[in-house]
């Protein structure tokens, strides 16, 4: 007749004391408990890989920390997904690479991976890519940063920029999902995520009221070349805006001027250059 394995009691596996050589004490259906020399104590789950013969195991955690009832509980999931020919350690493993996947594909991390390649494949300079990510950690990523991208509802990017609208900087709102749209289509294209939850948003918001660029008057000229000569800004700004003090044409015009458009000499062509 077998032999009927007793279950465990907490007041045994307390009392359990090291011996010379490490042993376990058994609560059954592959749950067992290993006592070390050193005294400590280590639940694992016994079991047969369903595509294998030999016997393996798994590591549940240290007792008391795992208490009796919990390692049961463990073993009753992992019991549960050999009835499903799924290998506990290989459903461990997957749901570890899951989570790993996840900490890495949050918004910001990938925002990082989309500018990254927007500077690699565009003519983006240093300083614009600074003003993108700055405006993006002010605007999305305090709240949705470190959500992950799979998780971005149109709903919930909704809910996070109508602050914006509500304060009335619907131009830095536009700025913004124009980017997060950027962002998602990067993310779809890197298949970690099939929808743009940023698609169609700006319709769900006011639209930027155009306005008339202001003037200014011929005699504020002088102040505004000397606050050129004395401001903060590139080298090719500053250069840009000379041009079209020189030249009244406009801004379009001005940065998409070419040597072969102007005669030095002659001072004329299609942009003259003022004697």
């Amino acid at each position: 007749m077998p032999k009927v394995l007793k279950s465990l009691t907490n007041t045994e596996i307390a009392a359990a004391k090291p011996q010379k050589t490490e042993y376990m004490l058994r609560d059954g259906d592959g749950l067992a408990l290993l006592i070390k020399p050193s005294g400590r104590k280590i639940w694992y789950f016994e079991y047969t890989p369903p595509a294998l013969k030999k016997r393996t195991k798994i590591s549940i955690g240290p007792y008391p920390v795992v208490t009796l009832a919990m390692a049961r509980d463990f073993r009753l999931q992992y019991r549960r997904l050999l009835v499903q020919g799924i290998d506990p350690q290989a459903h461990l493993e997957q749901v570890a690479e899951e989570q790993r996947l996840q900490n890495e594909c949050t918004l910001e991390k990938v925002a990082e991976q989309w500018l990254k390649e927007k500077k690699r494949t565009s003519d983006l300079s240093e300083d614009h890519a600074k003003d993108v990510w700055r405006s993006l950690e002010m605007h999305v990523f305090p709240s949705l940063g470190n959500t992950p991208v799979t998780e971005i509802r149109p709903k919930m990017l909704k809910e996070h920029l109508t602050p914006l609208e509500e304060q009335g900087i619907l131009e830095t709102l536009r700025r913004v999902i124009s980017r997060l749209n950027e962002i998602f289509r990067f993310a779809i294209s890197e298949e970690l995520i099939e929808f743009n939850p940023a698609d169609n948003l700006v319709a769900r918001f006011k639209k930027p009221k155009k306005q008339n660029m202001p003037a200014l008057h011929p005699s504020e000229l002088g102040r505004l070349m000397l606050a050129l000569q004395n401001a903060s800004i590139r080298k090719e700004t500053r250069c840009l805006i000379e041009w079209e003090l020189l030249t009244w044409v406009r801004p379009g015009e001005a940065v998409s001027a070419r040597w072969c458009d102007i005669d030095m000499k002659k001072r004329n062509g299609a942009y003259p250059i003022p004697l």
